[in-house]
């Protein structure tokens, strides 16, 4: 995932100007005249979720959700405020603080003898339960266009694990490419309006992991039962509910190898040795078998395997193991071993 951006951070500096909202909550500009306060223009930026709502707003009103623009509408009258809240007023030099009562944004400003100029416009943000108020010539906001680009799921498919496995590699997400546009409004007019900014985020694409291989499981997964039919053929069921199937059983002698000295990494397969490799006699168990392999003793369960090498000789099965140790003690024991289908 990428992301390209053409503005550096002075750009968020003057956001904080008016986007005193969370950037999730709908955002709403009204520009209107208030008649007794020398005819200021107000713009009000207000939360849908906050004391104060959209539709209690009346003169010309925009509406902008940060992806369809600017939409016009009409309704309303003078900004009502809700008793209570705690109302911070910035006009020029001066910072001044009150409690809301039942009255109007104009009511209030006259309470704290604040009178704004024709050519000044108020910015009234709300946030739970206060209120900022800002009285300035100039303001500026910022508008997002943004477009969506769904992600995409890929399979890789893998012909050692079982066809029932699925494992995530990498979780996706939507790419989006977004256009920021800032917005100026001096004494009550736009004056400009420009693109500052372009977001491209790519999409990534959620990449699954797929077994393809039929009646098979990994080396180490756990079985919780194995039932034997009278023809020797049976199921065996793992800890996770998949069931496998096998053909036969037979005993063989089991021994234990590991990589090194004259032993390669390779088996007669061409495949790199690993945990879950055999070797056998070809002319006792064909190369490709798949088996699952316990010892009689109750003591060793070597797992589910793949009859990939070769070495030995009449009816024995040799276990690959990871270190020399390992093999040692393991030594020579009579197995089980369960032919799958």
């Amino acid at each position: 995932m990428f992301e390209r951006s053409k503005k550096a951070a002075w750009t968020l500096k003057r956001l904080t100007a008016v986007a005193a909202v969370p950037a999730l909550f709908i955002l709403a500009l009204s520009l209107i005249c208030l008649s007794g306060l020398n005819e200021a223009h107000a713009m009000y930026v207000l939360s849908n979720d906050g004391p104060i709502h959209v539709d209690e707003l009346e003169g010309d009103v925009f509406l902008t959700d940060g992806s369809a623009g600017l939409v016009s509408r009409t309704s309303g009258s003078e900004l009502n405020l809700a008793p209570g809240m705690t109302v911070t007023v910035t006009h020029q030099d001066r910072v001044l603080s009150a409690v809301s009562q039942e009255e109007t944004l104009e009511q209030l400003l006259e309470r704290l003898d604040v009178r704004p100029s024709p050519l000044e416009m108020i910015s009234v943000s709300t946030r739970d339960n206060a209120m900022e108020v800002c009285i300035s010539g100039e303001f500026v906001f910022y508008e997002q266009f943004s477009t969506v680009t769904e992600h995409e799921t890929v399979y890789r498919y893998n012909d050692s694990k079982p066809a029932w496995q699925e494992n995530v590699l990498q979780e996706g997400c939507d790419g989006q490419y977004t256009e920021v546009y800032e917005i100026v409004y001096q004494d009550g007019q736009r004056t400009a309006r420009q693109l500052i900014d372009v977001i491209d985020i790519e999409p990534a694409s959620t990449i699954i992991e797929k077994g393809t291989m039929e009646n098979f499981a990994n080396n180490d997964d756990a079985v919780s039962s194995i039932i034997t039919n009278e023809d020797g053929s049976g199921t065996i069921t793992l800890e996770n509910g998949q069931t496998l199937t096998f053909s036969s059983k037979r005993t063989m002698r089991g021994t234990a190898y590991t990589s090194g000295g004259s032993v390669g990494t390779r088996t007669a397969s061409g495949t790199a040795v690993h945990v879950g490799v055999v070797a056998v006699d070809r002319n006792v168990i064909p190369l490709g078998t798949k088996v699952y392999v316990v010892s009689n003793d109750g003591y060793y369960v070597y797992g589910f395997a793949v009859a990939e090498d070769t070495g030995v000789r009449g009816n024995t099965i040799d276990l690959y193991m990871d270190t020399n140790r390992q093999c040692i003690q393991f030594g020579v024991r009579e197995c089980t071993v369960y032919i799958l289908d």
